[in-house]
C-alpha cells in the first residue's frame, strides 16, 4: 500500500508552481531555429536570383516555396509530436528552421494585393518577426533561471530516453548536475532517489551505424561554439561590427552637418545603437579572460542591442542588404548564449558529486 501512494505524496511536495515547465536547451534550440530561417531566406534569395527566379508548376498552376515551407513545418511538428529524444528534436529544429525561411521568404506576396514578391516593406516584416521571436525566447528563459522543480523534471526526462538509449557522459553529468540542485532546494528526496536509481540503471550510450560520425560532428560543434576560443573570435567579430559601425556612422553625421543638409534620424539611429554595442564588447573584452560569466553576459547584450537597435536603421538604409549583418549577429548571440550555459553549468557544479565534475562541463545540444 505505501509504494502505491508513495510516488502520489512526492509528485504533490515537488509541485510548486502551476506554470508550464521549460524544457532545458530550449533557448538555444530556438535561436538555432531562427537562425537557420534566416539563412534559408538568403540562400533562397541567392537562388532564385541566380536562376531567374523559375516557377514551379505550369501554365496554370505555380507552387510557391510559401507551400514547401508550411509543409517542412507541419513535417517538423509531426516528428517532435511522435518521437523522443536528442536526434529527433534536432532534425525538428532544422526542418522547422528550413520551413520557416520558405515561408518567411514570401510575405511580400500575401501583404500586397499584387502578390508583390518583392514588396521592399517585406524585408522588415522578416526583421520584425525575427526579433520578436528572439525577445520572447530571452524573455521567457532569461527573466529567471530554472527552477528545482523544472531540473528535476528535464533530469527525469532524460534519465527515460536514456532507459532505451543509453546515455553520453555528457548528458549523464548533466543530468547529476539538475538533480544536485534539486535536491540542495529541498525537493523530496525520494523523488530525487527514485530518478538516481533509474540513472544508475542508464547504460553508456549505444553506438549505431553513424555513431563516429555522430560522435565526430558533436565534437566538431562544441569546439566551435562552446569553448573560449569560438567566443573570443564571436567577441571581436562582434567588437569590428560595432566599431565600423560607429565610424560609419559618425562620418555620414560629420558630412550631414558639414553640407548643411540636416541630420539623418537613420544615422542617428545607427550611432546610438553601434556605440551601446561598442561600449559593451570592449568592456566585455577587457574582462574576458578572467572565465567569469558577466562579460559573456554583456557580449550577448552587445549581440542583442546589435540585433533590436542598430540593425532596425540598417534595414531602413540597406534593405536587403542588411539581412547580411542579421545572419551574423544570430550566428554571434548563440555562441555567446552557448558559452554562458557552460559556464552556468560549471559554477553549479562546484558542489555537485564528483562523477559530475569528472565528466565535464559542456552546453546543451540542439
Amino acid at each position: 500500500m505505501e509504494t502505491t501512494t508513495a510516488p502520489y505524496a512526492a509528485s504533490r511536495s515537488i509541485s510548486t508552481s502551476p506554470g508550464p515547465l521549460r524544457s532545458a536547451g530550449a533557448g538555444s534550440r530556438v535561436e538555432a531555429f531562427v537562425i537557420i530561417g534566416v539563412i534559408t531566406i538568403l540562400v533562397t534569395r541567392a537562388y532564385l536570383k541566380a536562376t531567374g527566379y523559375p516557377q514551379v508548376g505550369g501554365a496554370t498552376l505555380h507552387i510557391a516555396h510559401v507551400l514547401w515551407g508550411g509543409l517542412a513545418m507541419v513535417a517538423a511538428l509531426v516528428v517532435a509530436f511522435s518521437f523522443l529524444g536528442d536526434r529527433p528534436r534536432t532534425a525538428a529544429v532544422v526542418i522547422a528552421g528550413v520551413g520557416f525561411g520558405l515561408f518567411l521568404d514570401e510575405v511580400g506576396k500575401f501583404v500586397t494585393k499584387t502578390n508583390d514578391y518583392f514588396y521592399q516593406p517585406a524585408i522588415a516584416i522578416m526583421y520584425v518577426v525575427v526579433v520578436a521571436l528572439l525577445l520572447i525566447n530571452r524573455t521567457v528563459h532569461d527573466l529567471r533561471p530554472q527552477t528545482p522543480a523544472e531540473d528535476l523534471v528535464n533530469a527525469a526526462a532524460e534519465v527515460a530516453v536514456g532507459l532505451v538509449h543509453g546515455l553520453s557522459p555528457m548528458r549523464r553529468a548533466q543530468v547529476r548536475r539538475q538533480l544536485h540542485r534539486a535536491t540542495l532546494a529541498g525537493l523530496d528526496p525520494g523523488t530525487v532517489a527514485d530518478v538516481t536509481q533509474l540513472l544508475g540503471r542508464c547504460q553508456p550510450h549505444r553506438a549505431g551505424r553513424f555513431a563516429g560520425l555522430d560522435v565526430r560532428v558533436r565534437n566538431r560543434l562544441s569546439v566551435g561554439f562552446d569553448g573560449p576560443r569560438a567566443t573570443w573570435v564571436a567577441a571581436l567579430v562582434l567588437a569590428a561590427f560595432s566599431t565600423a559601425g560607429v565610424v560609419s556612422a559618425a562620418v555620414t553625421l560629420s558630412d550631414d552637418l558639414n553640407s548643411g543638409t540636416g541630420t539623418d534620424v537613420t544615422t542617428i539611429g545607427q550611432l546610438c545603437g553601434s556605440a551601446a554595442a561598442f561600449t559593451l564588447c570592449w568592456v566585455a573584452i577587457a574582462w574576458l579572460r578572467t572565465g567569469r560569466v558577466w562579460p559573456v553576459r554583456a557580449l550577448r547584450a552587445a549581440a542583442l542591442v546589435t540585433m533590436l537597435l542598430t540593425e532596425v536603421f540598417d534595414f531602413v538604409a540597406e534593405e536587403f542588404g542588411a539581412l547580411v549583418n542579421v545572419a551574423v549577429g544570430l550566428v554571434v548571440l548563440v555562441v555567446f548564449s552557448r558559452r554562458i550555459a557552460v559556464l552556468e553549468l560549471a559554477d553549479t557544479s562546484d558542489g555537485a558529486p564528483d562523477a559530475a565534475r569528472r565528466e565535464g562541463v559542456a552546453a546543451p545540444s540542439l
